[in-house]
């Protein structure tokens, strides 16, 4: 059998990365011997970081049509997911692109798996009737949270809705995985980005100084985690030749160059995570590290609930002023809930590789 993974893979996105390995993984170890086509922003870092004897993987470029109809021809599944896909907060273009290429499939009689995707939000009329007509035309449909589920039933999707969890959940981290580091403990994992349409751009740069200030008051060191590079590393320092350059004395910056498994065991090794980034967050809470998150986005509040993580609505200062509070009310997922989520993460690969071409 050979399947199509769309997605947002190849920008250098950590969280989207750690999705695109989890969604290999699980699948590889519910049908092994599986081959992979995988849509790419940068084909050949998608396939030196995924390929492997486990799941070979054929990566192909997201933006030419030649090779994205013979990758859909010869699949045998078609893959949507997971990840934030069908939303047009950043753009109605994204709504356009994966509901064109779910219908390109469809046209091309492959059945289609919306495998564990994050939905919405979707403000335009266009993008929900564009999202409604390609979930109801999948053959299997599995979304990370209720929120998700319950977008779709009010733009009028009508057929199964399968809520599991982030694939992520479930993605095995091994001993060749973790490396050490010199940060003395109590260590705090920090994950900022930019703050979408925020009045003053600043906001989430001066974040990382209050927030190194209340981790040197807590006697902590201030881990930043760099999940995408060109929007991160923004935020962390203006520049980032001067990151670079004050990295080893200032920051703990990690994340640039690690694969998604690198990056997870780090956050692994963290005390508590406090984090804007989905997938930070993810990482973290999957190896019971506590979390405090940052809600930017209805996802990471969505995520807040279903983990029990202390919540901060923005990066204000009365907002910052809440930080160590929350860190000390910061608990680890219970191993029973923990256990449940890494279950659902499974599913969606159990159901994937139920689907007959």
């Amino acid at each position: 059998m050979k399947y199509l993974l769309s997605g947002y893979y190849g920008f250098g996105n950590a969280g989207d990365e750690a999705v695109l390995a989890a969604i290999l993984e699980a699948v590889s170890a519910q049908s092994p011997g599986e081959r992979f086509i995988v849509t790419s922003g940068d084909p050949a870092a998608t396939e030196a970081c995924h390929n492997t004897s486990q799941h070979p993987v054929e990566a192909v470029p997201r933006q030419q049509p030649r090779a994205l109809l013979q990758a859909i021809r010869s699949c045998d599944v078609f893959i949507s997911g997971g990840g934030s896909l069908l939303q047009d907060v950043t753009s109605l273009r994204n709504v356009v692109y994966y509901t064109g290429l779910m219908r390109l499939a469809r046209l091309s009689r492959k059945p289609v798996v919306v495998y564990a995707q994050g939905m919405g939000p979707l403000r335009r009329t266009l993008s929900q009737k564009l999202a409604r007509v390609a979930v109801q035309g999948a053959r299997i449909v599995t979304v990370r949270d209720e929120e998700s589920k319950a977008l779709l039933r009010r733009i009028g999707v009508r057929r199964t809705i399968e809520v599991t969890a982030d694939p992520v959940w479930a993605l095995n981290i091994g001993p060749e995985d973790i490396s050490k580091w010199d940060l003395k403990p109590p260590v705090w994992g920090v994950s900022l980005r930019p703050w979408p349409n925020a009045r003053d751009p600043l906001e989430a740069t001066r974040a990382v100084e209050t927030i190194q200030k209340a981790a040197f008051e807590a006697n902590a060191n201030a881990c930043f985690f760099v999940m995408q590079k060109a929007q991160d590393l923004a935020v962390i320092d203006g520049s980032e030749a001067n990151i670079h350059a004050q990295e080893e004395d200032i920051y703990g910056l990690f994340g640039r160059d690690e694969d998604p498994r690198g990056s997870m065991a780090r956050a692994g090794q963290c005390d508590v995570m406090i984090a804007m980034r989905l997938h930070a967050l993810i990482f973290a809470a999957a190896q019971r590290v506590p979390c405090v998150a940052i809600n930017y986005d209805p996802k990471v509040e969505a995520l807040a609930r279903l983990i029990g993580a202390p919540l901060l609505q923005d990066l204000s200062e009365s907002e910052l002023a809440r930080l160590p509070a929350a860190v000390a009310q910061a608990r680890p997922i219970s191993a029973e809930r923990l256990a449940d989520l890494q279950r659902l993460a499974r599913r969606n690969a159990e159901l994937a590789v139920s689907v007959e071409a």
